[in-house]
Order: C-alpha cells, then structure tokens, then sequence
C-alpha cells in the first residue's frame, strides 16, 4: 500500500528525472547538427599576430563561411602552448572548443618536460593545416654574405660565433642546434625571451646568425636589415629561388614548425570527419594558399590520422636532437 510520504517521494523523483532529461536532450545535441547550437571558439597557444596566430584566423574565418556559424580565435599564451593545452583538454569534447595546436606544444615541450597533457592520449587531432620553414638569417652588415662563409667562419680555429633564439626549447633553439652538429661549427646560443628581442641584436650585429620564421625575418630582409643565408627545409624551393636548403646540404634536416587543428578527447567522429573535410577544402583553395604565400606558409591536406602520425615522428625526431644536443628547458 502506497503511503502519503511513498506518494510525495515518486512524485519528487518523477520531477527531478524530467528535469533531467530535458537538461540533457537540450544540451546532447546531435553531432549531425553540429556546429548549429553555438559560436566555436578555436584556442591558440601564442599571442596574436605570430605564424600560428595568423594562420589560425584565416582558418576560422574560412570555416565561419562555410558552417554559417562563428568561429573564434582566442589566444591565450603561456607555457609555449601549453596554457591553451591544458585548457582544452578540459573542455567538453562536443567540437565547440578546438585547439590550433603547434609543433612546440605538441612534440617539443612535452619531451623536454613535464607536462599537465598528453598530445596523443588527452586530444582529438582534426587536421594538419601548415607549416612554414625557418630562414638562416645573418645582419646585412655582417661580413657572413652567404652559407659557405657562415661555415668557413663557424669551422675557423679559435672563431666562436653566437646565434640568438625565442628562449630555451624554443624550436630556432633547437634548429641551431641541430645546424651546429650538422654543420660542425663552434657557435654559442643566446636565448631571449621571444624573437622580438633577437631580431634587435641580430640587426645591431650582436649576434652571428639566427633561424626565423618568414613572418619575422622577411620584412627586415625587404627593409635590408638582414640577409637570408638557406631555408631550414628539405623541400627544394622552400624559402625562394637561388636560397639553398638546409635539407640539400645535410640530409634529413628540416626545422619546419607546423599547426594543425585538435579537440579534446572524445570528439564524435561525425564532427572530427566534417571538420577534416572543411580543412582540407580551405587549404587547397588557391585564395588561402595566394594568402599563406607571402608568409612563406605551406599548406597541408590529409586525415586525422596522418596528422596523429605526423605528430609521433615530428616528436621522436627533435627528441633525437634534444638528446644529442643535451638541450635543457628553462
């Protein structure tokens, strides 16, 4: 026999159950209409302005066309990405929180030390977007006129010449590192914090040389500021005509950061397949690629799980330098 308290209790619970499924009906929405519910928001790791900045907002602003939907960029820097890492990795993985993740975040950082995230087991990997070559730069005024002579002078007995990077760990850290064991010359590194301070003694003529993105060292070589010695790519004709590529004189050798776009574990299929189609569409149009050009930004197309390979070879190979060159994090 039910009692007034049993009636009271079901009637309770009934309410409650309702409520709940109507909490989650609204918010489970299905992964077909997606991303119709709401602005997603794209979490960079760098501050604006930067290589993986300004490629991640022709991205959104692509991908904001196409789905009629808003697609932010919010830029929290930190940690060299690893601020936006750990804030996306506990984000609900419902493809309205995404990452445009870096090459430092991914497979840099976590191997020379401890991280908070997992670039493979704590992120959803969407699509590899681009990448873009470091330039070996030296001041216009520096008697270094070309790569041979930069190794004549790095190879000459008793020569000591200096090469500036972002800081410790930072990837034109490791590529002149990988450029000194390679090329078999004496330079010592000055870490700064961030390549702005590096450009100014590079013009100055404090330092020796210096590996910059396109981005960075372009504008001072078009200002005749600084003169471009080889691309750090093994791809023939990354970097210019008539600029040689590190990659044909050392086998092997290419100091290319890239960025690619991640969720947080768990993102539907269905959301992952729909954004990697959209991705790959946007980088192969010859507008966006007209717009990567100038920036010496090349573009890439292929599948989630390309870029998950991609990922596990970028980081086994800079852990190979890492280990050879005994590099230490700040």
């Amino acid at each position: 026999m039910e009692t007034p308290l049993m009636t009271a209790f079901n009637k309770r619970a009934f309410l409650l159950g309702s409520i709940a499924l109507a909490a989650g009906t609204a918010f489970a929405q299905p992964a077909s209409d997606w991303p119709a519910a709401k602005p997603v928001t794209i979490v960079v790791g760098f501050s604006a302005g930067g290589p993986t900045d300004v490629v991640a907002r022709i991205v959104a602003e692509q991908l904001s066309t196409k789905f009629k939907q808003s697609f932010v960029v919010d830029n929290k820097a930190g940690a060299s990405g690893g601020v936006a890492a750990n804030l996306v990795k506990q984000a609900a993985p419902d493809g309205y929180t995404l990452m445009f993740g870096s090459s430092s975040t991914l497979s840099i950082i976590p191997t020379l030390q401890k991280t908070a995230y997992d670039p493979l087991r704590d992120f959803t990997a969407i699509a590899l977007v681009a990448s873009y070559p470091y330039f070996l730069v030296a001041p216009a005024s520096s008697s270094i006129t070309s790569l041979d002579e930069l190794l004549k002078q790095g190879r000459a007995s008793g020569s000591q010449l200096s090469y500036g990077s972002a800081g410790n760990g930072a990837v034109n850290h490791l590529a002149g590192e990988w450029f000194k064991h390679e090329a078999k010359i004496n330079a010592v590194h000055v870490p700064y914090k961030g390549d702005s301070a590096a450009v100014t003694d590079l013009v100055a003529g404090r330092l020796d040389f210096a590996f910059l993105a396109g981005s960075v060292a372009l504008p001072q070589v078009k200002a005749g500021k600084m003169r471009v010695l080889a691309s750090a790519s093994a791809v023939a004709g990354r970097g210019g005509e008539g600029v040689p590529t590190l990659g044909d004189r050392y086998p092997g050798f290419a100091a290319e950061p890239w960025n690619g776009l991640m969720g947080p574990k768990g993102v539907p299929e269905p959301i992952v397949a729909k954004l990697n189609a959209a991705v790959n569409e946007i980088m192969a149009r010859p507008d966006v690629l007209a717009r990567l050009g100038p920036m010496e930004q090349y573009a890439f197309t292929g599948t989630p799980q390309q870029f998950t390979d991609h990922i596990k070879t970028q980081t086994e190979r800079w852990a190979s330098v890492i280990k050879t060159s005994n590099i230490k994090a700040d």
